[in-house]
């Protein structure tokens, strides 16, 4: 089987763990090889016999504008859309009444909430949580008591979900002054807000460089609003923070889902929970540990790549399987397209 994944570019982790992870480990399956392109560059054919699996990273059509797409699908290739955000964040999606979803063989992504909402476009959904590549041996940490903990802050378009945080936040920064630091990644206006010196801003960065930043850190802030499109996100994040021995305080919106509530983590459902919570990691380094031992101990169990990316290929496999009725349910779901442009 070949396998080829059409990434876009690329944008702090997105392509490393729904793509080039994957990818890599797709292609220690006997049998399997696999090809990872971008604009500007080129896809391979396959070789005699061999089936062909075509993987389009949050793939964004227009029905008008869909030869590319609809060259793929006359040349034989099983075409799949690959998405791992809510896709009505992109004006395109909802006005073309979800073509990118409707046009594809079937249709990938990293959470059940997400796949339900994929499956009211196309029925044929495969679900594959995020897992991790790499799980390193847990960090025990190397610091005196007297050196500054470290809290870490590092996401994508997370401004509403941190705002309301942020007084309680800075109230117990000034509570432990400078035996606590902060490293933020990314989002300026967090690192703005935070009302002390001892922080440290990084710009987005490649996610090896994330996952060291986080290593690094104690403590991981995951706050999420309890918002539509916050619904539908994965717990990417948490297992992260996991794998590098930083204990998080989270949103219970996603993570409660995964985070076992004074075990692997701790859930705040109030600014003021938020505030109490955080100086209880920062003044218990007994409950730290505990934390972050359980933690990684979970990711190490359950969260790694290599142990579910035979998932992917038995469900590639019994798409190729059923060609000829994902061909018909395509186009019967497309009327949008003229039958003399399939």
């Amino acid at each position: 089987m070949l396998i080829q994944f059409f990434t876009l570019r690329p944008v702090a982790a997105v392509n490393d763990i729904r793509v080039h992870q994957p990818a890599a480990a797709l292609a220690r399956l006997p049998g399997v090889r696999c090809h990872v392109f971008g604009s500007g560059q080129a896809m391979k054919q396959p070789e005699p016999g061999e089936d062909s699996v075509f993987v389009w990273q949050r793939q964004i059509l227009e029905p008008a504008r869909a030869d590319d797409h609809l060259k793929l699908l006359r040349q034989g290739h099983l075409v799949i859309s690959e998405w791992d955000d809510d896709p009505r964040i992109w004006p395109m999606v909802v006005q073309t009444n979800f073509f990118c979803l409707r046009a594809s063989h079937a249709v990938q992504t990293s959470t059940d909430a997400l796949g339900a909402f994929i499956r009211r476009h196309n029925p044929t959904v495969g679900v594959f949580p995020n897992q991790l590549a790499n799980v390193p041996p847990l960090r025990e940490p190397e610091r005196s008591l007297d050196q500054p903990l470290t809290l870490f802050f590092g996401a994508l378009n997370r401004e509403e979900d941190w705002q309301p945080v942020m007084a309680e936040l800075n109230n117990v920064l000034r509570i432990f002054g400078d035996r606590v630091r902060v490293t933020v990644v990314h989002d300026r206006g967090f690192f703005d807000a935070l009302e002390m010196a001892q922080k440290v801003f990084h710009p987005t960065c490649p996610h090896d460089r994330y996952r060291e930043l986080l290593g690094q850190a104690d403590i991981a802030l995951l706050p999420l609003s309890d918002t539509p499109k916050n619904r539908l996100k994965s717990d990417l994040k948490f297992i992260e923070c996991a794998a590098e021995g930083a204990v998080v305080l989270a949103a219970p919106t996603v993570y409660e889902k995964t985070v076992r509530h004074n075990e692997t983590g701790l859930i705040f459902r109030t600014p003021r929970q938020f505030g109490l919570k955080l100086r209880a990691l920062i003044g218990d380094r007994s409950l730290r540990r505990r934390l972050a031992r359980n933690a990684h101990a979970y990711v190490a169990r359950e969260r790694r790549l290599e142990d579910h990316v035979a998932a992917r290929l038995d469900w590639y496999r019994s798409l190729l399987d059923q060609r000829a009725s994902l061909d018909a349910a395509m186009r019967a779901r497309c009327l949008d397209i003229p039958a003399t442009r399939w």
